[in-house]
């Protein structure tokens, strides 16, 4: 549906439509329920139930976990976030619509952040009680997310035609939406968690999301007229809500499950499983494969090319977040425990680390945005895979300065600079703009309009998979660290953990630069 629909304000601001400025403050909210939360998960959970009284007096609690078991959760929190999108765009596709899937899976994030913040009142703060029901917290944060991430996408998509020059450029400015809420989040939430209190800042992030969906609510009939609806044209209904038990319950079966200790007999299982558990893996990506190969043959000729070369790029994706989501974890703990983030007499709280990345994305989105409007303009913009390319190796580039800098960490007690931690950040987010808000907008053009919010939700499942191996790789860094799992090379302490993710991505970004004149034929131009 375009602008100019009689269904929507022809008005424009910025030269886009009003709605898209909407869909950018909804999208801001829910990004900073969700970066808050992310920002404090493994300190949390890692911090010591009995920690020693700061300067003032101050005692925070945590949960005393490892950072193995505080990274596998982490990994599976932040995966199953992107999983859950799948299964949220098939039900936003065929039965409720894009609008009435949003606003079902805001109202499920706030809940879920009230949880987390009741899961810390009283004796809960130390009990297993008080952990089970944060685990309940966390699932429904993980199913409204899953209910609520596609569906803003897929309707920023459905302002502009399939050619709409302006589409790449909405979709970065949608994407510093995504951010403003991500830098806003470490100065809240995190500054409540680490200096207040770890549920004041989880509770926190509800009030942002209630304050999302109030704003979206108010103004969508105005901005925003007859998109997010369903295809079938099925008249609104409040039958919709009925979701929302139904969400309960399910975040219900995994918390008493947690707290059975269903979540540590199910890991024994696996590691009884030994190298069966790796073909398992394996058997499930074949399978993964084929299905993939089914579903792109199921479509019509000339969509078939688009379709497989969202699945070639979203596998590049996995790359691309799986070492990028280490902020979360891995470069989180750094920060906190082998950085110098003095100032003087004063220390930068570690959360507050986490916002370099979204404020580097307000600084130099619209730069980005700008430059692919005027290298388009004169047919020089690179196309998605070249796109992707350079972000893989923007990446690499990044984890060999933080290499460097954990170079200078490895005696006991020696930290290593702040300067270098922002350096990675920044080239990290540089090659997060050049992957990220395209590949977004390129799935919106290359999917067949029936099939948009799936392939989306599909699009979402590569950082499932991405942010559950990072998780997974994060917890094996004291392992490396201390010599206990041997890499190829050797720099000492968690250098060579980083310096990992310098291969990975470096060697991605190369393949996937060789490719490019291969794959361009199969996008079939849908990429302009």
């Amino acid at each position: 549906m375009s602008a100019n629909s009689p269904t929507l304000s022809n008005t424009t601001l910025l030269g886009h439509p009003r709605g898209l400025f909407l869909l950018f403050f909804v999208e801001m909210w829910e990004r900073f329920s969700y970066y808050g939360m992310r920002a404090l998960l493994v300190l949390y959970l890692v911090a010591s139930t009995s920690p020693v009284p700061d300067s003032t007096g101050f005692v925070n609690a945590g949960r005393g976990w490892t950072k193995e078991e505080a990274s596998v959760l982490y990994g599976w929190y932040t995966g199953l976030a992107y999983l859950l999108p799948m299964a949220g765009g098939i039900i936003a596709d065929k039965w409720i619509g894009t609008h009435r899937s949003m606003v079902l899976g805001g109202i499920i994030i706030a809940v879920g952040h009230i949880v987390l913040a009741i899961s810390g009142i009283g004796s809960l703060e130390h009990s297993d009680a008080g952990m089970s029901l944060f685990i309940f917290g966390l699932a429904l944060i993980v199913i409204g997310t899953g209910h609520f991430k596609p569906c803003v996408s897929v309707m920023v998509g459905q302002l502009y035609e399939g050619k709409d020059p302006r589409r790449d450029g909405a979709f970065t400015i949608f994407y510093m939406g995504i951010n403003l809420g991500a830098f806003l989040c470490a100065f809240v939430c995190g500054t409540l968690g680490e200096k207040v209190g770890w549920h004041w800042g989880f509770g926190s992030a509800a009030v942002g999301m209630i304050a999302g969906l109030a704003l979206y609510l108010s103004l969508k009939p105005k901005l925003l007229q007859g998109i997010g609806e369903p295809q079938s044209n099925a008249p609104v209904t409040w039958k919709w809500i009925g979701w929302l038990p139904t969400a309960v319950l399910i975040a219900g079966v995994v918390g008493v499950s947690y707290h059975a200790g269903a979540f540590g007999l199910l890991q024994g299982a696996f590691n009884q499983l030994g190298s069966l558990g790796n073909w398992l893996v394996v058997g499930i990506l074949l399978a993964a494969v084929v299905a993939a190969a089914m579903f792109t043959m199921k479509q019509e000729l000339a969509d078939r090319g688009p379709v497989a070369s969202i699945f070639i790029f979203l596998t590049f994706n996995i790359f691309f977040w799986m070492a990028f989501e280490q902020a979360g974890s891995s470069m989180n703990v750094f920060a906190n425990e082998k950085t110098d983030r003095h100032i003087g007499s004063w220390e930068v709280p570690a959360t507050w680390l986490q916002s370099v990345n979204a404020g580097v994305i307000i600084l130099m989105g619209s730069v980005f945005a700008a430059l692919w409007v005027w290298l388009g303009k004169r047919k020089m913009n690179p196309s998605q895979p070249a796109k992707i390319g350079i972000g893989l190796l923007l990446l690499g580039a990044g984890f060999a300065v933080l290499t460097w800098g954990a170079t200078t960490a490895v005696a006991d007690g020696a930290k290593t600079g702040i300067g270098f931690l922002l350096m990675t950040y920044v080239l990290h987010t540089f090659g997060e703009l050049c992957l990220s808000p395209t590949g977004l907008s390129y799935v919106t053009k290359a999917a067949p309009a029936r099939y948009v919010s799936l392939l989306m939700g599909i699009w979402f499942l590569s950082s499932f998979v991405a942010n559950l191996a990072g998780g997974l790789i994060a917890s094996q860094v004291e392992k490396i660290e201390q010599g206990k799992i041997q890499l190829p090379w050797h720099f000492g302490g968690q250098a060579d953990f980083f310096f990992l993710f310098v291969v990975t991505s470096v060697s991605a970004g190369t393949l996937i630069l060789i490719l490019t004149p291969w794959l361009k034929p199969l996008i079939g131009g849908r990429d302009d």
